[in-house]
């Protein structure tokens, strides 16, 4: 992912500023009609987890949880909020749980 950030950006990492993080960050965003379920929020947010991660490391930040809210984050990450999903029940349809017949099959299999 970092490698990937760098070519995007194409500068050195001591160099980037918050707008090039958001803008690598926006390519990772859909319209409704490409992705009706909004699978790409949990990319976005797996992505600004590991950015921050590598940018608190980078100057030298506290990687201690208990100490890291009292740490003010570097400039380039500040600010740069996780998404939240649009679903309130994940983006599993009932027709991707198993039936009855399922259950049967796969305990069936397992037996041999």
């Amino acid at each position: 992912m970092l490698s990937i950030l760098s070519k995007y950006i194409n500068k050195d990492f001591k160099d980037f500023t918050r707008t090039d993080v958001l803008k690598y960050l926006d390519r990772f965003r859909k319209d409704e009609s490409a992705d009706p379920l909004h699978k790409w929020i949990g990319t976005y947010n797996q992505n600004v987890i590991q950015i921050v991660k590598f940018f608190k490391w980078l100057y030298k930040c506290s990687l201690d949880p208990h100490s890291r809210s009292k740490e003010p984050r570097p400039a380039v990450i500040q600010n740069i909020p996780k998404l939240r999903r649009k679903e309130t029940s994940g983006c599993y349809q009932p027709s991707d749980m198993w039936n009855a017949e399922n259950n049967l099959l796969f305990l069936n299999v397992n037996q041999d």
